[in-house]
């Protein structure tokens, strides 16, 4: 009879954080020759005794025979005496002491010095067994080993996977213990080095080959399923237990074990393989993977690919997204070419026409007439927030990106054509994922210097600008505990933009009043550089920390559209201006992604996409602005981008004074 001794377990859980194991390889987790000691169920040293009827059971292969050597005592057992103690196995024989049984413990021996020279993978010393998933591997004890509630053993697929404990003195159980066999594990695959004596406690059930330096013990009911008992130099002793050996089921792949994207689920995203790839090429690499990692080979499809997502750190590529996001505002604000407006001309004004007729309101004369007042001095307010919606191909998540921040600049006019000058900006940047996978913020500086030149009615406006970032990052993982991971670094960002326009006088016809109309266009770039940086565990474990490469994130925007504005005189000394805009904006954005790796896994290097920026949007603008006589202007400003998966929403508040 052929018997797998398999059990299943729906949750399984990884304890013993901090110490590290390899998945098996040749030189690691390999069964040791047992041979003709594999036909034993119990073999003893110096006697064999039992109380209660024990039941010994073997295989066609194996039939489970009974035997002691060198001593020579069996009791217990029919028909040795009237024992109540019966082997059931095809062809069981009792042997004592005689060549067989000489044999086999030469074998044992062997057996038993083989497993003392595997490598140790992890060394659980001091550790309870009892609570731990274990997966193949060599488990080391310096001392003694202790099994309190249920070890489960889970061979990852594999049913080649071989579980060795090296236990240094004894091994004991609790009463009502258990070792439990999943996904393809064996008890033949099991093998129990003791380095003094084993005791099983009362009703314990045991899987795996026992080799006892000295003797062992089952207590009242204690089971062995898919193993036996072997001691080389002292007793065994048992009562009413049943003790089974069988026969090993042979799987292929000569002892690997399944890559870990082969246990996600067919749907899962590019981010979660992108994460399981990197893992799979660090063990495969020869890595040491730390056991809060192995715990993923003990997940659910589903929930694994919930845990790589986690591991993905997204939250690294929205750092870009805000910090060019605010970088627009600042550009925006600084090419505005409305923004150059002088207030209305003083009570006593030189002969000539009133300024505000050759402002962009109306169409500009053929040849300008110079402004008395070359300076002018400003500062804004402005804030805006964008959300994102994440791609369900490429796992990235719906990500919201704010910023705000206080501008000031002072310029001068040049020529009668020509406006410059240079603003500087503080401010902060902050970002979100949805789902709680963390976010970031920054404390930032802006310059810029600008210039706006006109001629007739047409206009050029340009800027360059530069922004520094001091980042903060923050996210938090739950895969093996609460750990909070964060990071703080210094980015930088340049941009340039130029725009250019004609504005047109529209005449009122019948009651409808006259308008300007300024169709326009512009070109922007810019480049935001984050450094590499390296996470930090403020709370819990750093064992999932990332560490993040380099990366140049660059952006071109388009944009084609037009203003209209109208001018109402709201009084001699005040004059109202209103304008709207609406325009196409095409962005092209270089490859918005990270690559970052494990610090716990050096040259585990993957790749985590981000929300994706659009590409197409809608611009739509709103300004009222008001200018006083006395050099005073306030203006306000709203601005919108809508696109299919985008939203930006951006206000703006200025007040200028030129003299």
């Amino acid at each position: 009879m052929t018997k797998t001794c398999l059990t299943r377990s729906r949750k399984m859980f990884l304890a013993a954080l901090g110490l590290t194991a390899v998945v098996p390889t040749a030189s690691h987790a390999q069964a040791p020759p047992l041979g003709t000691t594999a036909n034993f169920a119990v073999l003893g040293g110096s006697t064999v005794t039992n109380t209660g009827p024990t039941v010994l059971t073997g295989t066609a292969a194996n039939p489970g025979n009974l035997g002691v050597s060198p001593g020579s005592s069996i009791t217990g057992f029919l028909p040795v005496d009237l024992g109540p103690g019966t082997l059931t196995g095809p062809g069981a024989t009792i042997n004592i002491n005689n060549a067989a049984a000489i044999q086999a413990q030469i074998d044992l021996t062997t057996a038993f010095n083989t497993l003392a020279s595997r490598p140790t993978t992890v060394n659980l010393t001091g550790q309870n067994l009892g609570g731990l998933t274990l997966i193949p591997g060599v488990y080391n004890f310096s001392s003694s080993a202790q099994l309190t509630g249920a070890l489960t053993l889970n061979a990852l697929g594999n049913p080649n996977a071989v579980f060795i404990f090296n236990i240094g003195s004894t091994l004991t159980t609790a009463s009502a213990s258990a070792v439990s066999l999943i996904n393809g594990a064996q008890g033949g695959n099991v093998f129990w080095r003791v380095g003094s004596s084993a005791t099983l406690g009362t009703s314990t059930s045991f899987a795996g080959d026992i080799l006892a330096n000295a003797s062992i013990t089952l207590n009242t009911g204690a089971n062995i399923t898919c193993g036996a008992a072997w001691a080389r130099t002292g007793a065994v002793t048992l009562d009413t237990n049943t003790i089974s050996l069988c026969d090993l089921i042979v799987g292929g792949g000569g002892g690997g074990v399944p890559l870990l994207a082969s246990l996600l689920l067919p749907s899962a995203t590019a981010n979660q393989r992108s994460v399981a790839n990197a893992i799979d090429t660090f063990v495969g690499n020869g890595g040491v993977l730390p056991l809060p990692f192995l715990n993923l080979f003990n997940l659910s499809s589903a929930d694994l690919g919930n845990s790589l997502t986690q591991l993905s750190g997204e939250s690294g590529t929205g750092i870009a997204q805000a910090g060019t996001q605010a970088m627009n505002s600042f550009l925006s604000l600084v090419t505005n070419p409305f923004a150059d407006n002088r207030a209305l001309p003083p009570v006593n004004p030189p002969s000539r026409p009133p300024l505000y007729a050759k402002a962009p309101f109306y169409k500009a004369a053929a040849a300008p007439v110079a402004d008395p007042r070359r300076w002018s001095v400003w500062g804004a307010a402005y804030g805006g927030q964008t959300t994102t919606s994440g791609d369900a191909l490429n796992g990235s998540h719906d990500r919201s990106a704010r910023s705000y921040g206080f501008a000031t600049g002072l310029d001068y006019r040049v020529s009668p054509y020509t406006v410059a000058g240079f603003a500087l900006a503080g401010g902060n940047t902050n970002y979100g994922l949805s789902d709680g996978l963390g976010g970031g913020s920054s404390d930032m500086f802006q310059a810029a210097v600008y210039s706006l030149t006109r001629v007739g009615a047409a206009y050029v406006s340009a800027a360059l600008a530069y922004g520094w970032h001091q980042v903060s990052t923050d996210r938090v993982v739950t895969v093996a505990g609460l750990d909070r991971l964060t990071a703080g670094f210094a980015a930088n960002s340049v941009g340039g933009r130029i725009e250019g326009g004609y504005r047109f006088a529209i005449p009122g016809v019948y009651a409808f009043p006259g308008f300007g109309f300024t169709p326009y266009a512009a070109f922007q770039m810019q480049a935001f550089r984050t450094p590499s940086y390296s996470e930090i565990a403020v709370s819990g474990s750093s064992m999932f920390a990332l560490d993040y490469q380099a990366h140049t994130t660059t952006t071109t925007r388009t944009e084609l559209g037009a203003w209209v504005d109208r001018s109402l005189l709201l009084y001699p000394g005040a004059m109202l201006s209103l304008r709207g805009r609406a325009a196409w904006a095409h962005d092209n954005w270089s490859d918005t992604s990270m690559t970052a790796g494990f610090q716990s896994l050096p040259g585990s290097i993957f790749t985590v996409i981000g929300a994706t920026p659009v590409k197409d949007s809608l611009l739509v603008s709103a300004v009222a602005e008001v200018s006083f006589r006395n050099g005073i202007s306030v203006a306000g400003k709203f601005d919108t981008e809508q696109a299919a998966h985008s939203q930006t929403y951006v206000g703006t508040a200025r007040l200028r004074y030129a003299w």
